[in-house]
């Protein structure tokens, strides 16, 4: 039986709430105790302090603004209050999920094992709200980032986008850091035996999940449906979680605002909807990796996504799906799908059963388990043959 180790989980966030960042926290945090270890949550942790109120509000002020979530203040306070929290106690590691500013000030003997799917440069003016910050922030944020990869023992990323960042943008040792991919953000995930690979051929339906119709590429997904329509493919587009802007709509189209995966009858609805789609369409724009393509992939359906960010570790091309360049319209995206769906049984099925197998075999919370206790055991190892 492999040891199971003493892991403390340092975030300032609370992991145990599904809705915290979208439930990778939570998911991580189920993870790391069911297959690695006993896991102690040193998090959430509120900075109250009196100071913080004066700078966001003077930040806001400035011509161009300021990032306070990776100052030096913050740093500071949480560097303080962490230490505080670890007084006394003994892990084997310290497990930092997208915690750069909460750990890079932190001073400790224990091995830190610093865990995100981005750094500050690969997220700095590529997503549209980090963007265009004071020459200040942009220095302490990127400072930030160097001091919590030193500060690291072991440095994992989600995806090679990211970690390649860490190695070339701040000299972290590529021997120090792995990568290991995010699991689905889902409790009950089906069985092979749950999933219809065979399913309407009359008739193909495309799935789309998103909060931020632009910058998740609605316009693309829609596209797509109405270019489909003129190859003369029947074709139906269900989108999840937004509102279309006005203009967008179509009779094969539907739309449902939201659903709330904490509730069984709309989680249920949910899983229905992958396992009754034959695509998910995600033509987004910006994307440090995207959970969602690990959903897909668990339920058999081949992707359709945007190359950019770290979605190339996410989506490989003819296993879970393709990846088009991001100045291509729906007509690319339509194309591709009549050529997977016209030829279904040579074409769609083994893409969509290759996609289950990436799940099964990488995209899975089992698999992020073991890659985070196999980067700890590498880091061990070392150490002993350093000795």
């Amino acid at each position: 039986m492999a040891k199971r180790y003493k892991i403390g989980f340092l975030t300032s966030i609370d992991p145990t709430n599904k809705l915290s960042l979208s439930g990778s926290p939570y998911y991580m945090l189920q993870a790391l105790k069911k297959y690695v270890g006993d896991v102690d949550v040193l998090g959430p942790v509120v900075l109250g302090n009196p100071w913080l109120g004066y700078v966001t509000k003077a930040g806001k002020k400035l011509p161009k603004p300021y990032n306070t979530n990776h100052s030096f203040l913050y740093a500071r306070l949480y560097a303080r209050r962490f230490k505080k929290k670890l007084k006394g106690k003994k892990y084997d590691f310290i497990f930092a999920p997208r915690c750069s500013t909460e750990m890079s000030l932190l001073k400790t003997d224990i091995p830190i094992l610093y865990y995100s799917d981005t750094t500050f440069k690969t997220m700095y003016n590529y997503y549209s709200w980090f963007s265009n910050f004071c020459k200040l922030s942009e220095f302490e944020g990127n400072r930030i980032e160097k001091l919590a990869i030193d500060n690291s023992s072991i440095a994992v990323f989600s995806s090679e986008w990211a970690a390649n960042s860490a190695i070339n943008d701040y000299g972290a040792p590529s021997e120090k850091v792995s990568i290991v991919p995010f699991g689905p953000n889902v409790d009950e995930m089906p069985t092979l035996e749950d999933l219809n690979f065979s399913k309407t051929r009359d008739l193909v339906k495309l799935l789309f999940i998103g909060v931020e119709w632009e910058r998740k590429g609605g316009q693309i997904a829609y596209d797509t449906l109405i270019e489909l329509k003129k190859m003369g493919v029947k074709a139906k587009l269900t989108i999840l979680g937004v509102i279309p802007p006005d203009g967008i709509e179509d009779d094969d189209m539907e739309v449902i605002p939201f659903l709330n995966k904490s509730i069984k009858e709309e989680s249920d609805r949910f899983n229905q909807l992958f396992l009754d789609n034959h695509f998910f369409i995600l033509p987004t724009r910006e994307e440090c990796f995207g959970v969602v393509f690990c959903e897909a992939s668990a339920y058999g359906l081949p992707s359709l996504t945007s190359d950019t960010g770290g979605i190339p570790t996410a989506v490989i091309d003819g296993v879970n799906g393709f990846r088009f360049k991001l100045n291509v319209g729906g007509k690319a995206y339509a194309e591709k799908i009549k050529e997977y769906f016209s030829d279904y049984d040579n074409k769609y099925i083994p893409l969509a059963k290759s996609s289950r197998k990436r799940y099964d075999e990488e995209l899975n919370w089992k698999t992020f388990a073991n890659g985070i206790r196999n980067a700890y055991e590498n880091y061990l190892d070392k150490l002993k043959k350093s000795e």
